[in-house]
């Protein structure tokens, strides 16, 4: 789930709903349970579009099943979608409220995992088109979980099935003539901007803000040209340029390349 932006949204607890713990643009999720959640549109009377989209995830959640890095789909019920509960909330939000700095050994277990959970994503012939460290959960051990499943499932020749509309922020977009067309090499891209946050603290680009149009043009000139951000070889920087790059066929080969990197890598 993104965070709050600051819009006042009017809200409201379907049946069972104890605690509202998050919000993003369109939807609430609400705490049921100790060990789930239910996720659910602001509007307590959405339009076709706004129903279909969290309809299309709930179909997507079901094709890929139950996986380690996968937010575990608890089924549905009239008011929205039953999710298993992510204790440690995401990734962003734990890099911004942790007492202590995650030791480098624990952002390459993130960033291997979520490398694993896309690989294991696309194997299932979905795209996610939203991959960023607000949708990267954490269970009670740490454990990375994608989330936010609005993206497409394609048919075994491309041809997308269903499409819940999602597209990535800026800073985890890959630059292209059709800002429509999403595909395995947008998805690693926006990864390679998720392992850059998890190994810094922040996106990319701190001193620009995609929400202001001049610096929203500036970090796609930037990406575009490959004048890539800064990160240390160790700390999996060639990695991240090669997904910002487009060097990555698979995320396969992004699990392989951080686990050789991880072997040389000290823990501090």
């Amino acid at each position: 789930m993104s965070p709050d932006l600051g819009i006042v949204i009017k809200r409201y607890y379907p049946p069972g709903v104890t605690t509202i713990i998050a919000s993003s643009f369109t939807c609430f999720l609400g705490l049921i349970d100790k060990d789930t959640v239910l996720k659910y549109l602001h509007d307590e009377n959405p339009d076709f579009h706004e129903q279909a989209r969290l309809n299309i995830e709930a179909e997507i959640y079901t094709i890929l099943g139950d996986h380690d890095r996968i937010i575990k789909f608890k089924g549905r019920n009239r008011h929205g979608i039953c999710l298993e509960y992510a204790v440690n909330g995401s990734v962003a939000h734990y890099l911004r409220q942790a007492s202590s700095s995650p030791t480098t050994s624990q952002r390459f277990k993130w960033a291997q995992q979520a490398a694993e959970g896309m690989a294991y994503i696309h194997k299932s012939r979905v795209i996610h088109c939203d991959t960023n460290t607000n949708n990267l959960l954490l269970d009670q051990n740490l454990n990375i979980k994608f989330a936010d499943f609005q993206g497409r499932f394609l048919s075994p020749d491309g041809t997308t099935i269903l499409n819940g509309l999602s597209s990535e922020n800026i800073k985890s977009s890959m630059p292209r003539s059709d800002p429509n067309h999403a595909d395995q090499k947008t998805d690693i891209f926006a990864l390679g901007s998720a392992i850059y946050y998890m190994m810094t603290g922040h996106e990319p680009f701190p001193e620009l803000n995609p929400l202001v149009d001049d610096d929203e043009v500036e970090i796609e000139a930037r990406f575009k040209l490959g004048r890539f951000p800064a990160l240390d070889p160790q700390l999996g920087g060639k990695v991240v340029h090669n997904c910002w790059a487009g060097a990555y066929r698979s995320a396969s080969e992004v699990v392989e390349d951080l686990q050789e990197l991880a072997k040389t890598t000290l823990d501090v």
